[in-house]
C-alpha cells in the first residue's frame, strides 16, 4: 500500500511538473500579450485635441489615471509656427481632461524677445487657445493637423 501511494505522489508530482514547464516562457508556450498601449498622438485625440499640439519624434509618455502626464522627446525641440517661435523641452508634463490640458510645463512661446512659459491649451470648436502668462492667442486647430518636425 505504501509502494502505492509512493507512486500516485511521483505521478501527481510529474504531471504539476509538466504543467509548470509548459506554462513558463521556457516552455514554449507565451502569455497572451497585452493590446499595445496608444501613441501620445493617438491619446491626445481621445481627449480631443490633434497631434499636431506635439512634435515629431515622442519617445514616450506617461498618463496617469487623475490626468497628470509626462511626455518624453529625444531632446529639447525648437520650431517656428507660423509667425511664432516654439520650444519644447525635453520632457513636457502637465495635466490633461477633454479638451483642456493644465499646468502645462516644458514648452515655451517667443513673445516679443522674451520666451514665455505656455502653461495652458483649451479647445473652443474648431479653435485652440494658448495661454502664456497673462497673453492667450486663439489658432484655428486645422493649424495643428500634422506634428512639427523639430529643427
Amino acid at each position: 500500500m505504501a509502494g502505492r501511494n509512493h507512486l500516485l505522489l511521483l505521478v501527481i508530482i510529474l504531471l504539476l511538473a509538466t504543467l509548470v514547464t509548459a506554462a513558463s516562457p521556457d516552455g514554449g508556450d507565451t502569455p497572451p500579450s497585452l493590446p499595445p498601449q496608444p501613441t501620445a498622438y493617438e491619446m491626445l485625440a481621445q481627449f480631443n485635441f490633434t497631434q499636431g499640439i506635439l512634435p515629431q519624434g515622442v519617445t514616450g509618455y506617461v498618463l496617469r489615471p487623475d490626468g497628470s502626464f509626462e511626455v518624453y522627446l529625444p531632446g529639447d525641440c525648437s520650431f517656428r509656427a507660423g509667425s511664432m517661435h516654439v520650444r519644447y523641452s525635453s520632457r513636457v508634463a502637465g495635466g490633461i481632461q477633454p479638451e483642456s490640458i493644465t499646468g502645462l510645463q516644458g514648452v515655451k512661446v517667443k513673445v516679443v524677445l522674451v520666451w514665455v512659459e505656455v502653461t495652458q491649451v483649451e479647445r473652443d470648436g474648431d479653435q485652440l487657445r494658448f495661454s502664456a502668462g497673462p497673453v492667450s492667442k486663439s489658432l484655428p486647430i486645422d493649424t495643428f493637423a500634422n506634428s512639427p518636425q523639430c529643427g
